[in-house]
């Protein structure tokens, strides 16, 4: 129990406790396990599996089984916690990305074959798709939620497609994903005309991805117009994306990496007008700001949106990335063993959203006005060093608990203080 020494993970405990409070249907003892759940996920060593949460938490095995298979809306938890924390939409970007997780067992719910990029291959395990929101000011991403994907054989048997589920999934919550932004990013396998036209036609989404260096793109023609029979004529020529023609792709950003060159244009493959930010990468040697061979062609389905933001809204994409590693090497996001898809969803997004709560507890400005967020500068975080302090706390409080010692005397302060930065990077 944490009682005495409360200075680390007091700020964790409030956040998550206001925020449970509000949610509804929930009784006092699985508000109060939400709770100690989180702290625990940043307290804990070694493998988290319900025979460690004993070791290390306050309850039995048989009681975090129970609790794990109940279900929890973890969306509307970290919805709540967004909106509490975050900027306002004009400072945030919407990012969803699949990952793999490696998973054995014959009796795994959805097992199967999935992609993973760290291996360069298709092997089994399990697949989350990740739904979470970037803010652009501090430049980090936190979890909104994190599904599992059916497996290959579910699929086939649904009549779906992967891209079919992955987009659902969006379809689904695109009324609350709306009140933190309205642009979506996504990597370049998204960039599929099956996905885009959902997510286009069943959503008020705007979507922000990346396509292939050799995308079969068209000018569009503005000239007049032959008279007599026939269609009107639509494009002007290919686009040549290896050289662009810069008469027709306008200039827009340029700083010390990138130039940005942006057009409308029409995509062959995804038969539809999209926003083409060109974005050519400069040099960084001797001969620095001269133009190297290497671009990128992103876009974006909102026509009137300025290039240098879909430079910007794609890059901030990546950080969701960051957040599967966060929650892997530190909250055990690859570690449950259990055969339940109740408990795997909730120990996944427990995971993920425990290092959302320790950012924005220990790392994250408090909520100001978007002038003064402005001005706030960014600041470095090392979920590393909040999971020692977390772990220093639980170890201090069984000691005090169990030796009666007063940490309220005033020679006892100054060493409890000592030694909750024990072990931590940055002292």
């Amino acid at each position: 129990m944490r009682l005495l020494t409360n200075n680390t993970s007091s700020k964790s405990k409030a956040l998550v406790e206001n925020i449970v409070n509000n949610i509804e249907g929930l009784s006092k003892p699985r508000k109060d396990f939400m709770i100690s759940i989180m702290i625990l996920y940043l307290s804990m060593r070694g493998r988290y599996n319900f025979k460690g949460m004993e070791r290390y938490g306050s309850k039995c095995e048989k009681t975090y089984r129970l609790q794990f298979e109940k279900r929890f809306d973890f969306f509307q938890f970290n919805l709540q916690l967004s909106k509490a924390h975050l900027p306002n939409p004009n400072h945030c970007v919407l990012a969803f990305d699949p990952s793999y997780l490696p998973k054995s067992g014959k009796h795994t719910p959805h097992r199967g074959k999935f992609w993973s990029g760290c291996l360069g291959k298709a092997v089994q395990g399990i697949e989350i798709g990740g739904l979470g929101v970037v803010d652009l000011l501090q430049n980090t991403a936190f979890n909104l939620e994190a599904i599992q994907t059916p497996s290959p054989a579910s699929l086939k048997l649904a009549g779906k497609t992967l891209v079919d589920h992955y987009a659902q999934v969006i379809i689904d919550r695109e009324k609350e994903l709306r009140t933190l932004s309205n642009y979506l990013a996504v990597d370049a396998y998204f960039t599929k005309i099956s996905f885009v036209d959902k997510i286009v036609e069943q959503t008020k989404l705007e979507l922000i991805s990346k396509l292939r260096k050799d995308a079969n793109l068209k000018y569009l023609y503005h000239g007049p117009q032959k008279g007599g029979r026939g269609r009107p004529r639509k494009y002007h020529s290919k686009v040549k994306t290896k050289k662009i023609d810069k008469r027709k792709f306008k200039w827009v950003y340029q700083d010390q990496d990138v130039i940005i060159y942006q057009a409308i244009v029409w995509s062959v493959s995804l038969k539809r007008k999209i926003n083409v930010a060109y974005v050519e990468f400069l040099s960084h040697s001797l001969d620095d700001g001269k133009p190297t061979k290497r671009y990128a062609l992103l876009y974006s389905t909102d026509l009137e949106l300025n290039g240098k933001k879909i430079y910007t809204f794609y890059k901030a994409r990546f950080q969701i990335e960051f957040l599967f590693r966060d929650a892997k090497q530190f909250t055990g996001l690859t570690h449950c063993q259990a055969r339940s898809e109740n408990k795997l969803h909730f120990h996944i997004n427990t995971a993920l959203t425990a290092v959302g709560v320790a950012k924005i507890a220990h790392y994250f400005p408090s909520r100001h006005s978007s002038q003064q967020q402005d001005n706030i500068p960014r600041v470095s975080y090392s979920i590393s060093d909040i999971k020692t302090s977390y772990f220093n706390e639980l170890m201090l409080d069984l000691f005090i608990s169990n030796f009666q010692i007063n940490p309220d005397l005033i020679k006892n302060k100054n060493i409890i203080h000592k030694l909750l930065k024990f072990g931590k990077i940055r002292a």
